[in-house]
């Protein structure tokens, strides 16, 4: 990463069929570790899942994995649609998931929660950055995870980066939460940065 924010993956960032195959193992284990101090709990239901690009190319790598894709067209087209969500300089992307055990639940969460995206933010020494939603279901869908970007400030990075207090929230009708991040969390976001 540089300062001026993570580069876009490209073909030659990604593995695909038995080179994937090959480094799978290591890759899960590597990107659990990454994961685990980016996942910041908002309630029962809900957690932000903060995203970089190292998160979103295991996430690509995986998905062509599954979809047992090879075709260089329809894998630079994912490669593009991926790139959307690859936090542009001076900001932070998260994914929003509502998370129930039983997926019959998902709908009755969701309806408890409406327009959940449009209240997150982050927020550092007392000034608020509130999350833009980016559409991943077709409107008037429920959707269990949602894309939410936050601009930052060169004030607000500046003290991410000397490591200020973050802190995540909600202030939806239905649910108002501050979450302070830990100094794994802190951490695992300032690197973004």
């Amino acid at each position: 990463m540089t300062s001026e924010g993570s580069p876009r993956l490209g073909l030659d960032d990604l593995r695909t069929g038995s080179a994937y195959e090959a480094a799978r193992a290591d890759e899960r284990r590597s990107v659990a570790e990454l994961m685990g101090p980016r996942r910041i709990r908002l309630s029962d239901t809900l957690a932000l899942v903060f995203e970089n690009r190292e998160t979103i190319r295991s996430i690509l790598e995986e998905t062509l994995r599954t979809e047992r894709v090879d075709d260089p067209d329809r894998i630079a087209g994912e490669i593009a649609a991926f790139n959307a969500v690859v936090p542009e300089p001076g900001q932070l992307g998260a994914l929003l998931f509502l998370e129930v055990a039983d997926p019959a639940d998902l709908g009755a969460a969701a309806s408890d929660l409406p327009r959940i995206e449009h209240s997150i933010f982050v927020e550092v020494e007392g000034s608020r950055s509130r999350g833009i939603p980016e559409e991943v279901a077709p409107p008037g869908e429920s959707a269990p995870a949602h894309f939410v970007r936050f601009s930052l400030d060169p004030e607000q990075r500046a003290a991410i980066l000397t490591g200020s207090a973050i802190s995540v929230g909600t202030d939806h009708p239905n649910l108002t939460v501050s979450v302070a991040l830990d100094d794994a969390q802190r951490q695992a976001i300032a690197a973004d940065l």
